[in-house]
């Protein structure tokens, strides 16, 4: 009630026969930028607390496809992370186009894609920019179906370098 009045003080309508082309006042100016100084950190704040919990993480590159290591995966298997692997071919150098969705295998925790593991579930990813190989970030969005539940939710991941690869392509 009160960020009402504070608003109406401020942001009262000119009175009537003002001319738009006329100078404007000092006091006139400051109310109309804290009007649309209030207005943009109003919307600023409500895509925020209204979008789900973002996944971070980290990807490696391998000879045939990309992992993706997310945590905080809403609705993921306690801890709550995931190993999401995208095959894009082999051999080859991968390249994941930018703005289509792609299907990929989902895992445990502390799984890799080298066949030891049981895949969980399989999903798809959305990837806002193209992953080439040598990309140090990506981001995009993820959809899985995993146990009759439905996770949705966007990444952030930063590239991770590993010393010895942990697939073996030939």
């Amino acid at each position: 009630m009160g960020w009402k009045v504070v608003l109406h003080a401020f942001c009262r309508p000119t009175p009537r026969g003002c001319c738009y082309t006329a100078q404007m006042s000092v006091p006139q100016f400051a109310r109309i930028c804290f009007c649309l100084g209030a207005a943009v950190l109003l919307l600023a704040g409500f895509p925020t607390t209204c979008s789900g919990q973002n996944a971070r993480g980290h990807f490696e590159v391998y000879c045939d496809g990309v992992g993706f290591f997310l945590a905080k995966v809403e609705g993921a298997p306690v801890p709550g992370k995931l190993f999401l692997f995208l095959y894009t071919g082999f051999p080859g150098i991968p390249y994941v186009r930018e703005k289509t969705w792609k299907d990929v295998y989902v895992y445990r925790n502390g799984c890799v894609a080298d066949g030891k593991c049981e895949v969980l579930a399989r999903g798809k990813v959305w990837l806002d920019d193209e992953a080439m190989p040598d990309a140090r970030r990506v981001s995009g969005k993820y959809e899985i179906e995993l146990n009759g539940q439905h996770l949705r939710g966007q990444f952030a991941a930063k590239r991770h370098d590993y010393e010895t690869p942990p697939r073996l392509c030939m």
